[in-house]
């Protein structure tokens, strides 16, 4: 199920389907999956849903984060360069607030630090189809209204993002998920030689992309990527 483009009960959704639509329609990339899930029974309901994660988990959200809310299970993308020299790949599955996962029932952590902060981490986006281990996650300790944004790679470890979650999910609509933008806003990776082939794909989307998708500007993302070039 798709909702209407010109939904403006949920704007956040209306967003989704643009971007699900202009991945779909581009000529420049082979698009495996632009989809939403389902709805899952009750979870259509903001004012149930925040009231609910406020009660139960002892997360009074924001209105800040209220405003991205989206009722499908999942929204989710899956696409490559046709180039078979390219490094541009993206994907995207974003989770439902109400369904996010610890960290910590995937990943038990290496030392007391970790193991503690992992408890505090809720999945809700991550890579399942290119099989990266890329997942971007909130902090949210009980008490939470605007949690930290944290990006784990399973090569470089947990690193706090310098963005907030509506940023994140602004960003994620505009790279289309390229794998790694994420990069783009925290202070490790570019450094590592290993690093080469998500650098490549990050160079090579913000050449292409303000040709494939001249409604969005590239300029922020242009000079966040010079600078750790």
């Amino acid at each position: 199920m798709n909702p209407d483009e010109k939904n403006h009960t949920f704007p956040f959704e209306e967003r989704c389907a643009k971007t699900l639509g202009e991945i779909r329609s581009s000529s420049g990339i082979s698009v495996s999956e632009a989809q939403f899930g389902a709805i899952p029974r009750l979870l259509d309901d903001p004012v149930f849903v925040f009231e609910s994660l406020a009660e139960d988990d002892g997360l009074p959200f924001s209105p800040a984060v209220q405003q991205y809310f989206f009722r499908f299970g999942d929204i989710a993308a899956y696409w490559r360069s046709p180039d078979p020299d390219s490094e541009l790949v993206g994907e995207f599955h974003l989770t439902h607030l109400y369904s996010t996962s610890l960290m910590s029932y995937t990943w038990e952590g290496t030392n007391d630090w970790e193991r503690d902060l992992y408890r505090e981490l809720r999945i809700f986006d991550d890579t399942p189809r290119t099989g990266t281990g890329y997942m971007a996650t909130l902090r949210a300790p009980r008490g939470t209204t605007d949690p930290e944004i944290w990006f784990f790679d399973m090569h470089n470890g947990v690193m706090e993002m310098d963005l907030d979650y509506g940023t994140y999910l602004d960003t994620l609509l505009v790279t289309k998920g390229t794998i790694g933008w994420q990069y783009l806003f925290c202070d490790a990776g570019f450094g590592d030689p290993g690093f080469t082939p998500v650098a490549k794909g990050l160079k090579e989307m913000l050449e292409v992309f303000p040709r494939l998708f001249p409604d969005h500007d590239y300029s922020g993302l242009q000079a966040r990527l010079r600078e750790r070039m």
